[in-house]
């Protein structure tokens, strides 16, 4: 009887072992799920916000960026990006130079060419602390000719710093504003996109439309 029962402690802790061990195993992937649940959550907020706010944009100032775009302002960017700003809720008192440090590339790691309609090293800090850069595009804009591109950086500087992990990004248009990937109709296309080691372009629409990770 005592063997009998010596054995089936062992077989007890041998049991507990290993299910500690799984426990500590997945704890990493449980975490990351999680961080990436609130990053996406964070997204769609910011996403459904700047939709309310950027209607707002369009009543009271979008005249401003018309004059700008016929004047002879040397550095038509940074006067645009003051005008819009405030509707991208920047926190210029917290930073009020580039952030020469900050950097960021792809979903699959690679770098963001100079060329890209989404680089740009001009960016500030949210109000909540998110990172937001900014490019404008072009003057001659339309309805299906974005104006600029607008990247939110959900996680501040710290890592990954990757388009579609914890970077998410829309166009302005004219009259509007669509996540990057909004144009892919296809929500088979826009997952595979969003999921293969790509761009991460995509993401932007595709966790708008409730994809998961």
């Amino acid at each position: 009887m005592r063997k009998l029962k010596a054995f089936n402690m062992v077989e007890i802790m041998i049991v507990v072992c290993l299910l500690v061990t799984t426990v500590i195993l997945c704890l990493p992937v449980i975490f990351n799920n999680s961080k990436e649940a609130r990053i996406i959550a964070g997204w769609k907020r910011l996403y459904s916000e700047a939709e309310t706010n950027f209607e707002v944009f369009n009543i009271g100032d979008a005249e401003l960026i018309r004059s700008v775009c016929s004047s002879n302002v040397e550095n038509k960017e940074e006067e645009i990006y003051k005008i819009i700003a405030p509707y991208l809720n920047i926190d210029f008192s917290k930073n009020t130079k580039p952030l020469k440090h900050y950097h960021y590339r792809f979903k699959n790691g690679s770098q963001v060419p100079m060329h890209s309609n989404v680089f740009t090293r001009l960016f500030s800090y949210q109000e909540n602390g998110n990172i937001v850069g900014f490019k404008w595009l072009t003057c001659d804009c339309s309805e299906t000719q974005p104006c600029a591109s607008v990247l939110f950086d959900m996680n501040g500087e710290k890592a990954p710093n990757r388009i579609g992990r914890d970077i998410f990004g829309l166009y302005i248009y004219k009259g509007k504003i669509s996540a990057f990937g909004a144009e892919e109709t296809d929500s088979d296309k826009l997952e595979s996109d969003c999921n293969g080691l790509k761009s991460g372009l995509s993401c932007s629409e595709y966790y708008l439309r409730g994809g998961k990770f």
